[in-house]
């Protein structure tokens, strides 16, 4: 069952809004990329382990329940590598990465009260160690907690039952919610002809060292990734690219994105961008998925050339189903006989949103008149890039030909 809730989350494209199924899943989910999930009385549970883990920027989850069934209360049941926003999200477990929530929680599962006496008041106290302000609720009309606001650390809890007859066997929930929900069951026995209970203890949380800072956790490394920081911060210098790289541009981009080309260059050199928009096996769609001064704008707005500057826009959620890949390249003016992008200096290629949020100097190149500088490739239904800085002699003919726009040489 669990692969039924990642084959949503897998096809779902970055950004967008997902609702689970009703009913209980088996875990673990692996959340990489920033979606905004909701559930609807949805449960994800695991045995052991984790249930939920947050690998990319931008996630939302709310509506949920997280469910650890076989492990300690301590384990952790949802991690998260990047702030992540949590609404309703009832977890059985542990938290990693939200902050003071990853501290002590040191309220039990359960609490039983024993017996106490029928159709009268009876009190009971607690004291519970909470990583952050606490809200604590429970709906049954003959149980009262107080404070009904718990201050982060320990604090000391008053339950008041009142009136219950001796034929009830008395069980409840409270739900104790900070951005996450815990919930509590108690339970007990009213009978007559004993002494009601007075503010009696029945749990007593552990000492703890409430100066101790949490440590947080950091992104584990992938293959291909070159980094999980979230670019959306228009305070954060721009990610440098290498030959070679490739990553999940979620975090970085989003869906719609500007790419700009700056170099030295002698007066009157020419180099001109041109974008391909392929489909299976690396093959153009028609004609028209060749994007470039003589074609402007791909039919459905996927990529546009503004020949007045030379920048590209690019905007993803604007894809034919059918393209698999986007190709950027950029080719020295055949008009220019003797020039290549040897007489070039810091050809660089800047990816932009409202700022530069990725950079990639093709270093690398010498007497090539075309390089293959980015590509754009749909992988489980994300997007992500390669970046290629691969050089050509023969120019753009024989690249057009390779992708299947026939050209003469």
């Amino acid at each position: 069952m669990n692969r039924n809730i990642n084959q949503i989350i897998d096809g779902a494209l970055p950004g967008a809004e997902i609702t689970l199924p009703a009913g209980e899943f088996e875990g673990p989910v692996v959340i990489e990329k920033p979606l905004r999930i909701i559930g609807k009385n949805t449960t994800i549970w695991a045995k052991t382990g984790g249930v939920i883990e947050i690998k990319a920027p931008g996630v939302s989850i709310s509506d949920i329940r997280a469910e650890l069934t076989e492990s300690s209360e301590t384990d952790c049941a949802i991690k998260t590598f990047f702030p992540a926003d949590v609404k309703n999200v009832e977890v059985l477990g542990s938290v990693s990465g939200f902050g003071s929530e990853d501290g002590f929680f040191d309220v039990p599962r359960t609490i039983n009260l024993g017996d106490f006496l029928a159709d009268a008041e009876n009190t009971f106290s607690l004291t519970v160690n909470v990583p952050e302000k606490t809200e604590v609720f429970c709906d049954i009309r003959e149980i009262e907690i107080s404070p009904k606001t718990l201050d982060a650390g320990k604090n000391e809890l008053r339950i008041t039952v009142r009136g219950i007859s001796e034929k009830t066997l008395l069980y409840a929930e409270i739900l104790f919610k900070t951005r996450f929900v815990r919930r509590i069951y108690i339970m007990g026995k009213p009978k007559s002809d004993i002494p009601a209970a007075v503010n009696k203890c029945v749990y007593t949380a552990p000492e703890r060292d409430f100066t101790q800072s949490v440590p947080q956790p950091t992104a584990t490394a992938e293959s291909d990734v070159v980094s999980m920081t979230n670019r959306a911060d228009s305070a954060l210098s721009p990610l440098e690219l290498q030959k070679g790289q490739r990553l999940s541009i979620s975090g970085y981009l989003g869906s719609r994105f500007s790419v700009w080309f700056t170099c030295e260059k002698p007066f009157g050199m020419d180099i001109d961008p041109y974008v391909f928009l392929l489909g299976e096996n690396d093959k153009a769609l028609d004609e028209r998925s060749l994007v470039f001064f003589g074609n402007e704008s791909s039919p459905n707005g996927e990529a546009r050339v503004f020949t007045s500057d030379g920048h590209i826009e690019i905007d993803l959620a604007k894809a034919d189903y059918r393209v698999k890949k986007i190709t950027l390249v950029y080719s020295v003016y055949a008009g220019s006989e003797r020039s290549n992008f040897s007489l070039t200096r810091n050809p660089r290629v800047s990816l932009r949103t409202d700022c530069e949020r990725l950079s990639y100097v093709m270093s690398d190149l010498k007497n090539e008149t075309t390089a293959v500088a980015l590509e754009f490739y749909l992988y489980k239904g994300e997007w992500k890039l390669s970046v290629v800085g691969s050089g050509y002699f023969n120019g753009m003919a024989r690249l057009c030909n390779g992708f299947g726009i026939q050209v003469e040489e």
